[in-house]
């Protein structure tokens, strides 16, 4: 999910492709699952979230305000949740013919730079079940068993960290889809004109 994903424009290698189009090289980093264990947003907001997660499970003045702070997480999972589809619609009035080519260009093409947004919404929403569901279980844990406790707050609040870094890493995204679009544009713009001084001068 992050802005490495989205390799310089000029450089981008072509993916190999068969006769059918379909892509026969494909490094493990801009796979499914690779995309999602090398973000940063998982390998700094998962080890987050779980340390996170022992506070309440070992400290009885934060696990009377347990409850209260899963809802918390869970309502900010909905607002990042929002601005995704907010960051999604920017993402697509950026798409023209031109960018579309330069974005097939990179490993997965439009959809593959799309991914980002789509696993950033559904860590969100996935969180947010997570949160509301933990709050409600929460009362009925037994206080000695701390291990439950720690893996019943730990894993919203991973999810959490994982969304907010998420959407940081959305916006350097978007700036960089902004900036290559914006140079892209000039450059046709400037192609065109140098066609079109001939003509006239004809």
């Amino acid at each position: 999910m992050t802005q490495g994903m989205l390799v310089s424009m000029a450089d981008a290698p072509a993916p190999v492709r068969t006769t059918g189009g379909m892509s026969v090289k494909q490094g493990w980093r801009y796979t499914r699952w690779g995309s999602v264990f090398l973000s940063v947003d998982f390998y700094a907001g998962a080890p987050a979230g779980i340390a996170i997660g022992l506070l309440p499970a070992l400290n009885k003045a934060s696990g009377s305000m347990a409850t209260t702070l899963l809802i918390a997480l869970g309502a900010a999972l909905v607002a990042i949740a929002a601005v995704v589809v907010a960051a999604v619609t920017i993402f697509v009035t950026l798409l023209s013919p031109e960018y579309e080519q330069v974005l097939d260009r990179l490993p997965g093409g439009v959809k593959g730079a799309a991914k980002p947004f789509v696993r950033v919404a559904w860590v969100s929403v996935i969180g947010t079940l997570c949160s509301f569901a933990a709050a409600l279980a929460w009362p009925a844990i037994p206080q000695h068993r701390w291990w439950l406790l720690w893996l019943t707050f730990s894993i919203p609040a991973a999810l959490t960290a994982q969304a907010l870094l998420g959407s940081a890493q959305l916006v350097s995204i978007g700036s960089f889809h902004v900036e290559k679009r914006a140079a892209l544009m000039k450059a046709v713009r400037e192609v065109r004109q140098r066609q079109n001084r001939p003509s006239r001068s004809a």
